[in-house]
C-alpha cells in the first residue's frame, strides 16, 4: 500500500493515471480502500452502494452527473454489480496522477459471481452469473502490465511506471491548428470527432468566441457546460427542435455538439439552413460511438471536411487507465475490411466469447460501427444474457456482416393480459410486450418469438444483398418459433427492405422517437398459423385506426395508414379496449381510436373535448374541476365517464369485464 502512495508524484509528472484492483472478502476490501482514501490527498470520487463503509459515495446510476467535472483519484466498487458505463465515465473524469481503485470480489468467486447489474440488461427476474464478462476481464488484466493489485492473502503487486519523461500536453497546439483551419472555411460542413477528453467541446467554444453571432445547439443544454465556458459571452444556445420550429437560417456558423445523438432527419434540416456548420461528436465512448454517424450521415453531405482530435487534455497519450478501459469495453471500433470469398453465413456457438473471443469481438465492433448508440451495456448483454443468437457473414479475413437475435415472449396468459391491461410491464420483450401493451394483442406476448436486435453490413460490401441474406438466415433460425420480429425507425426505404424480406407491419408509434427522429415501427414475419392470425388482425387494426392515429400525432404523409377516419362503428375489439381503459390502465394513446368511436356514437362531456384537441393540457385549461390536478385528474375523470357509459350500454357484460380486470391487478 505504501508503494501506491509513493507513486503519485511520478504519475502526475509523467501525465499518467493508473488502476489498482482490490479484491478479497468484503470487509478487507472496504478497509483497504478506506485506508488509501484517508492517506492520499485528493477529491476521491467514490462510486458504491456500500454507504455504511465507503460513505460519502454515490450510486452508479448517479455517475452521469459527474460528466464535465474533474477529480483526483476514485474508488469504483463493483463487488455487487459491475456497471460498465459508470466505470468508463468515472475514468474520463480523472486527472493525471490519479489512482482508480477497482473493488472486486475474491478472484476465486469471479466465474460464478452473481452480478446485480445484470438486472438492468439481462431481462431476468434475478441476477445472473456473468462468466463471459469475467473471463474477458481476466484476459484484459493478463495483457495489461500497468495494472496493480491488492489481493487478500497475497503480497501487493505495484506495476512499475515505464518511462519517466515529463508530460507536456500537446492538445492546445492541436486545437489551435484545427481552429485556424475552421476559421478559414468559407462554407460547408466540418466534422470533428474525438474520444472523450480531447477538447472538442472546448474547440467548439473557441470557435463561437471568435465568431460572434454563431448559433450553438446540442441534444441537451446541460451537456454544453464546457462549450459555454470557452464561448463566454458569445454563447447563444438553441435546442434542435426550437431551431427548426423558428426557421433559423444564417450565413454564420452553426455549431452542434454531440451531433451523433441528434436524429439524422433533424440534423439534416439544421445543416441545410446554414452556410458554415461545425458538427462535433464523440467516438470510442461509453455513451455510444460516432462511427456510424460518420459512415451514414456524413457520407450524404455534398461538401464535408472531416477532422479528428487525438491528443488528451487531462492525461498523456498512452495513459494506462485509458488503455485498460478501451480494451475492457472494446472502444477501438475499427473493423478490418472483408477480403476473400470466405465461408458465408454461419451461426456462432453460444459459448462464442470463450471459444472464439476474437470473432465475438469483431461482431461487436462491426455492430458498434453501424449503430452509434451501441454502448458497454450492449457488450454485457451480448456476453452473458440468455437467449442470444449471433449470425455472421464471414470473408476469408474480416466480417461482411452480422445479425443479433434475441428471444422474446413465452409469458403466461394472465401475465400477458396484465401487460395488455396496463398493470404489469416486466423487463425485456420489446416487440412482444409492445404488441400487447400498445397494439392490444396480449397473445403476442404469450407466443415464442425471435427479435432482430441489430443488423450490420460492412460499408465496403453494402448493396450486394448481404443484409437480405442475413435476414433470410435469421428466418431459418426462427424455425420452431411463432414469429420473427423487428423494431425500427420508419422510413420508406427501411420499410421497403423489411417488407421485401416478408415482414408485415403490425404497429406504428404516434410520436417521433428521440433517438431516430422517426416514428417507431414494428413488423413481424409469421412462422405459425397463430402468428399468421395475429399479423392479419394487427394489419386490420392498423388500417382501421390509421385516421385516428394521424389525429393523435402521425404527420408523415409517407406512413402507410389511412389519411382520414372512415370507420366509426364499435365492434367487439373496441368494447374490450374501452373496458381495459375504464377499469384497467390502458394508455390513453392506445385506447384513443376506440374512445373516438365511442364519442361518435355516444357523445360525452369530457370525451367530447378530447375529440377537439390532441393535447390534454388544452382540455385541462377548459375544465376548472381538473385544472389543479392536471393530466392525471383529467384522465381519472375520463376513465370514470367511460365506465359509466359502458355500464349504461352493456350492464351484463360490464360486470364480467370489471371483475376480470380487477383480478389482473394481482397477477
Amino acid at each position: 500500500m505504501t508503494a501506491l502512495l509513493s507513486e503519485c508524484e511520478l504519475m502526475r509528472r509523467t501525465g499518467v493515471r493508473r488502476i489498482c484492483i482490490i479484491s478479497g472478502e468484503d470487509g478487507w476490501v472496504s478497509q483497504s480502500a478506506q485506508r488509501l482514501r484517508q492517506n492520499l490527498a485528493g477529491d476521491w470520487l467514490t462510486v458504491s452502494t456500500d454507504t455504511q463503509t465507503l460513505s460519502p459515495c454515490i450510486p452508479p446510476s448517479a455517475v452521469r452527473q459527474c460528466l464535465g467535472r474533474e477529480f483526483l483519484h476514485a474508488i469504483f466498487d463493483a463487488r455487487s454489480g459491475f456497471h460498465a458505463e459508470a466505470l468508463a465515465t468515472v475514468a474520463g473524469t480523472l486527472l493525471a496522477g490519479s489512482w482508480m481503485l477497482l473493488l472486486l470480489p475474491a478472484r476465486e468467486r469471479w466465474e460464478h459471481w452473481q452480478d446485480q447489474d445484470s438486472l438492468r440488461w439481462a431481462d431476468t427476474a434475478e441476477a445472473i452469473a456473468v462468466p463471459g464478462f469475467m473471463r474477458h476481464l481476466q484476459s484484459v488484466l493478463a495483457s495489461s502490465p500497468d495494472v496493480s493489485y491488492l489481493e487478500q492473502y497475497q503480497p501487493a503487486r505495484v506495476a512499475p511506471i515505464t518511462g519517466h519523461q515529463t508530460w507536456q500536453c500537446r492538445a492546445p497546439a492541436q486545437q489551435a491548428v484545427l481552429l485556424h483551419r475552421l476559421q478559414a472555411m468559407q462554407q460547408g460542413v466540418a466534422v470533428v470527432t474525438a474520444p472523450r477528453g480531447r477538447g472538442k467541446s472546448a474547440l467548439a467554444g473557441m470557435l463561437a468566441r471568435d465568431n460572434p453571432g454563431a448559433l450553438i445547439s446540442a441534444p441537451a443544454k446541460v451537456s454544453t457546460e464546457v462549450l459555454q465556458h470557452f464561448a463566454g459571452q458569445h454563447f447563444q444556445f438553441m435546442a434542435p427542435d426550437a431551431l427548426i420550429a423558428a426557421g433559423k437560417t444564417g450565413e454564420g456558423w452553426l455549431i452542434v455538439d454531440e451531433a451523433a445523438a441528434i436524429p439524422a432527419p433533424v440534423l439534416q434540416q439544421m445543416v441545410s439552413r446554414f452556410r458554415r456548420v461545425l458538427l462535433c461528436t464523440t467516438v470510442q465512448g461509453y455513451e455510444g460511438t460516432g462511427r456510424g454517424f460518420l459512415l451514414k450521415f456524413c457520407a450524404g453531405l455534398p461538401e464535408v471536411a472531416q477532422y479528428t482530435l487525438s491528443e488528451p487534455l487531462r492525461w498523456a497519450a498512452g495513459d494506462p487507465l485509458e488503455r485498460f478501459i478501451d480494451a475492457l469495453f472494446l472502444f477501438d471500433d475499427s473493423t478490418a475490411p472483408p477480403a476473400g470469398r470466405g465461408t458465408g453465413i454461419r451461426r456462432l456457438p453460444p459459448a462464442v466469447w470463450s471459444e472464439e473471443p476474437a470473432k465475438a469481438q469483431d461482431v461487436y465492433r462491426l455492430l458498434t460501427a453501424a449503430h452509434y448508440r451501441t454502448s458497454p451495456l450492449d457488450l454485457r448483454r451480448m456476453m452473458d444474457a440468455p437467449g442470444m443468437t449471433l449470425l455472421v457473414d464471414e470473408a476469408n479475413t474480416g466480417l461482411r456482416g452480422a445479425l443479433w437475435l434475441l428471444e422474446e415472449g413465452g409469458l403466461s396468459l394472465p401475465l400477458s393480459e396484465a401487460v395488455w391491461a396496463g398493470f404489469r410491464r416486466p423487463k425485456g420483450n420489446l416487440v412482444a410486450q409492445s404488441l400487447a401493451a400498445h397494439a392490444g394483442f396480449p397473445q403476442a406476448a404469450c407466443m415464442h418469438s425471435l427479435r432482430i436486435s441489430r443488423i450490420a453490413v460492412h460499408p465496403q460490401v453494402r448493396r450486394q444483398g448481404r443484409g437480405r441474406a442475413l435476414v433470410m438466415a435469421a428466418i431459418a433460425a426462427a424455425e420452431g418459433y411463432d414469429y420473427l420480429s423487428v423494431s425500427f425507425g420508419y422510413t420508406p426505404e427501411l420499410w421497403h427492405f423489411w417488407r421485401s424480406c416478408g415482414f408485415r407491419l403490425v404497429r406504428l408509434g404516434t410520436q417521433r422517437e428521440a433517438s431516430s427522429g422517426c416514428y417507431a415501427a414494428m413488423a413481424i414475419l409469421p412462422r405459425t398459423v397463430a402468428a399468421e392470425q395475429l399479423a392479419a388482425a394487427a394489419e386490420r387494426r392498423l388500417s382501421r385506426d390509421g385516421g385516428y392515429m394521424r389525429q393523435r400525432g402521425l404527420s408523415d404523409p409517407d406512413l402507410p395508414v389511412a389519411e382520414e377516419d372512415s370507420d366509426t362503428a364499435l365492434n367487439d375489439e373496441d368494447w374490450r379496449e374501452l373496458a381495459a381503459f375504464a377499469w384497467g390502465r390502458r394508455p390513453f394513446e392506445s385506447a384513443f381510436p376506440a374512445l373516438m368511436r365511442l364519442q361518435a356514437n355516444l357523445p360525452l362531456s369530457f370525451l367530447c373535448l378530447s375529440a377537439l384537441s390532441a393535447e390534454e393540457g388544452a382540455i385541462c385549461e377548459q375544465q376548472s374541476v381538473v385544472a389543479a390536478g392536471g393530466r392525471k385528474a383529467w384522465l381519472r375523470l375520463l376513465r370514470e365517464e367511460v365506465a359509466q357509459a359502458l355500464s349504461a350500454r352493456h350492464p351484463s357484460v360490464v360486470s364480467q369485464w370489471a371483475s376480470r380486470l380487477r383480478a389482473l391487478q394481482n397477477v
